[in-house]
């Protein structure tokens, strides 16, 4: 059995069973050029393990269903097992728990005990996935750990489910003019709330994850409702019929108005909930970098790499580029990056967003939403 059917083995595994009593909430998969194309290992992104004078990549991390804590695998076939255990047992600095999974006919008993001296947990892969000993839970180094926890935050924020996936902001708003305050509101796909409002059928569940996001709603399964935050935002909003009329009037791409220029105290509100966006606050910091405040998405993407390069790498390079573009050190080659390689919710939506929220000029013009042809030279983001 090789590597790799190791890998498909023990994902497989660990999406269906418990680590000590507890199930994975998320596992990711690193994108190895021999592994991207194995979608059932999807979703897949590069976590970094800094080691000062190098970096090494787990091949699966995981969080638990706790929400804090981190496990780390690596996994070797019939070869290199010492290797691998020595690789699980670095990914300590930064895990709470490593795993070590290899084909089971290559694991000794002298070697499983071995490794669980080490804290390193054994994962015996062969027809069946079978948790030989567990790991050792411990405490990571702080500074290695808030590492990874940040790349992690970031990939959450910027996975479909999270990202802003809409242009504008008006419907992630107009769930503050929708509901009512101190009410559950059940939604399905025929609930009309909006009325006249012009929310496309296909759109609503988007905006409501941008809702989401900002902090605007709560709940769970189809039960939702508004947060003291939104209720203090539906206080500053207008009423139904002026806001419908403000996302028809921005919605015109060939005009410059914004959320900004038309509604100042709604973007106003709404720039306070971005500013609680680690991503957001190292976009302006990034930006800030620069006399004036002004640069194109590559030397953006540069400048908020040197400020945060666990999330900058993330949040603007798609995860197969971030391993592609990566030297040793970890360090990005940003020269060597292309259009394809850079995320479009980042250059596109992210933008917009930014935009009509007053915190990015109104004349900053955005691009073509596909990075096919995305030049990340000529796009420029200007602070207002």
């Amino acid at each position: 059995m090789n590597e790799l059917e190791v890998i498909k083995r023990v994902h497989k595994f660990l999406t269906k069973n418990c680590v000590l009593d507890q199930k994975f909430s998320r596992l990711f998969t690193d994108p190895h050029p021999t592994l991207i194309n194995e979608t059932g290992l999807k979703p897949f992104q590069r976590f970094t393990v800094d080691m000062k004078d190098f970096v090494v990549h787990p091949d699966l991390v995981g969080q638990l269903v706790d929400g804090e804590t981190l496990i780390a695998v690596e996994a070797k076939g019939k070869t290199d097992l010492l290797k691998g255990l020595a690789q699980a047992e670095l990914y300590k600095v930064a895990f709470h728990g490593t795993l070590l999974a290899a084909n089971a006919g290559k694991l000794t008993t002298a070697f499983v005990d071995y490794a669980q001296r080490k804290g390193v947990g054994v994962l015996a892969v062969g027809d069946e996935v079978k948790l030989a000993h567990p790991p050792l839970f411990t405490m990571p180094q702080q500074a290695a750990y808030r590492f990874v926890e940040r790349q992690l935050s970031t990939v959450v924020e910027v996975s479909s489910a999270r990202t802003f996936s809409l242009n504008l902001p008006t419907h992630y708003l107009a769930w503050c003019i929708f509901l009512e305050p101190g009410k559950i509101h059940s939604m399905n796909p025929s609930q009309a709330l909006w009325g006249s409002y012009p929310m496309p059928e296909k759109t609503w569940k988007a905006a409501l994850r941008g809702a989401r996001k900002l902090g605007l709603v709560t709940g769970v399964g189809t039960d939702i409702e508004l947060t003291p935050v939104g209720a203090a935002v539906k206080d500053i909003l207008p009423d139904l019929r002026t806001w419908s009329k403000t996302h028809e009037i921005i919605k015109k791409a060939s005009n410059t108005m914004t959320l900004a220029t038309e509604q100042p105290a709604s973007a106003g509100a709404f720039r306070l909930l971005l500013f609680r966006d680690p991503i957001v606050e190292l976009i302006v910091q990034g930006l800030q970098e620069f006399s004036p405040r002004k640069a194109s998405f590559l030397d953006l993407a540069k400048a908020c790499d040197r400020l945060d390069h666990a999330r900058a790498p993330i949040f603007f390079l798609q995860p197969t580029a971030t391993a592609k573009l990566s030297d040793r050190q970890g360090r990005i080659n940003w020269s060597s990056a292309k259009g394809p390689d850079f995320r479009s919710s980042s250059f596109f939506q992210y933008k917009s967003i930014l935009k009509h929220s007053g915190i990015l000029s109104a004349e900053t013009k955005l691009g073509k939403a596909s990075s096919k042809r995305y030049d990340p030279n000529r796009d420029i983001w200007s602070l207002a």
